[in-house]
């Protein structure tokens, strides 16, 4: 779909014209500008619930269709309430089979925001708005886009410069978000750790390398902990590490470390049949590190990134690792197996120490790592624990902006005893009590004293009814959001 950015009165209008209503009827700039017109008159005094969020209703005034969006209370209405608003009207839109709209919501009051923020709010909106996932549906479906362009009109002719600005972060965003959605969403016999390691080298880019090792470059670089938990799959892993380097080489990287469980049936710790088709999203982490790739390289971003995705499958073929079996790790660390359903910790211990070892800045990692998580904070927020209060800090202040939100759980020291083994020095489970922060301590070990800070996505990384922001349940794209907007305000 085009964005546009324009300055332009309603009155020249000749496509579908979008204006927002709040429920006390108060029409904004453009909107007063067709009170003249019968039908605009008649709406408001017989009007009911026309205010109500996502209420829509529609008017013809000659030639033109008005479209009156309902956008709630006034005095509530936040940035997410907008972008969520315009993913909304982009699915009536999109339903009613418009091609092109005249989209006047920046004319909405948003207590603090910029014309930029509501800009890009409102192009994140329709972009996440209108995501479809069907590429195996052999049959046409009647919910396919048909929205080709839309105009987001501005008041000020010399507001469209900064406008259009906001108008390509917020479309570098959408994209890098519906890039996760797309990985995550995709069966299990499709994307494999092979098919995550082409993804990653598909992101071309002249200031981008990217390495992916295969089985045999993973055994001699000593990823042992990825490859005992990878034991009973026929497919082989892969480690992919992505260098971007925005800045100086001198300048340090901030490294994103995503868990790509491209299947997990629990291993010999077998999962419930129930509900193990969702386990195709256990790669979720690596989908939003590749999909903050995606933005972070169509917005040239002057900074140093990298990223480390340990891949696998974790399955129960006859060589899987087993319950009481002691890895070695590729720090040296030697972890005992309690559990082989806790295997995202596992691979993950590999990766961040590779990580360590690059010397970064600050390292996020992102994992679909506990039900715990999903227990304590349901589908609304991700899980936040670390190391690096200033990092932490700073994807709380995102989370509220994007509405990608995090919530900190403690990692009092007192937790650490839970994962000491008497066999080995660690063991990959801290048994029912405060499974998510024992999950987090155990990856603290792997860190050092690098800033760190743990993203645990289990509760938000997939929804199978949608949300405010996408029509179609399945993954989310959690995460992407959230650090894209941290890495740009850092």
């Amino acid at each position: 779909m085009q964005i546009k950015i324009q300055s332009s009165d309603i009155q020249t209008s000749s496509q579908h014209a979008i204006l927002g209503l709040f429920d006390d009827l108060q029409l904004t700039p453009s909107g007063q500008s067709l009170q003249s017109h019968t039908a605009v008159a008649d709406f408001l005094s017989h009007a009911d619930k026309q205010g109500q969020f996502a209420a829509s209703t529609t008017l013809y005034l000659g030639k033109r269709r008005v479209v009156f969006m309902g956008a709630g209370e006034s005095k509530s209405f936040t940035i997410h309430q907008l972008r969520a608003l315009a993913s909304k009207t982009a699915q009536r839109l999109s339903q009613a089979g418009i091609n092109h709209a005249d989209i006047y919501l920046t004319e909405l009051e948003v207590a603090g925001a910029s014309i930029s923020e509501k800009v890009q709010a409102i192009t994140e909106g329709f972009l996440l708005g209108l995501y479809t996932f069907n590429a195996y549906q052999t049959k046409e479906q009647p919910s396919d886009i048909t929205l080709a362009s839309i105009n987001i009109m501005v008041a000020a002719t010399n507001d469209v410069k900064a406008a259009t600005t906001a108008m390509e972060i917020g479309q570098a965003v959408a994209n890098g978000t519906n890039f996760a959605r797309d990985l995550g969403n995709e069966p299990g016999n499709v994307c494999t750790p092979e098919y995550l390691g082409e993804q990653a080298l598909a992101l071309k880019h002249d200031k981008l390398n990217v390495t992916v090792m295969d089985k045999a470059a993973i055994e001699k670089a000593g990823f042992t902990a990825l490859l005992a938990v990878n034991q009973g799959s026929a497919k082989e892993p892969r480690f992919i590490v992505l260098d971007y380097k925005g800045a100086g080489n001198a300048d340090a990287p901030v490294a994103l470390v995503g868990k790509g469980l491209t299947f997990d049936a629990g291993g010999i710790s077998i999962k419930p049949a129930a509900g193990m088709d969702e386990m195709k999203f256990d790669m979720c982490g690596a989908a939003a590190v590749l999909g903050i790739f995606k933005s972070i390289i169509a917005l040239h971003l002057p900074i140093n990134v990298l990223g480390v995705i340990p891949s696998t499958e974790n399955l129960l073929g006859g060589a899987a690792y087993k319950p009481g079996d002691i890895v070695t790790s590729y720090k040296g660390i030697t972890i005992e197996v309690l559990n082989t359903d806790a295997e995202g910790r596992v691979i993950l211990s590999d990766a961040l120490a590779y990580a360590v070892e690059q010397k970064p800045a600050e390292i996020i990692d992102f994992a679909t790592l506990t039900g715990a998580c999903v227990v304590a904070l349901g589908g609304q927020a991700s899980g936040l624990l670390g190391t690096g209060e200033s990092v932490k800090a700073g994807l709380k202040a995102s989370g509220e902006r994007t509405q990608d939100r995090v919530w900190e759980l403690p990692m009092f020291a007192e937790y650490q005893k839970q994962i000491d083994s008497k066999i080995a020095d660690i063991k990959n489970t801290g048994g029912k009590e405060a499974g998510t922060i024992t999950a987090a301590c155990f990856l603290s070990r792997f860190v050092g004293e690098v800033p760190w800070a743990h993203l645990d996505i289990a509760g938000t990384a997939w929804n199978m009814q949608g949300n405010d922001i996408s029509p179609v349940g399945g993954a989310t794209g959690a995460g992407v959001r959230l650090v894209v907007d941290y890495l740009m305000h850092r």
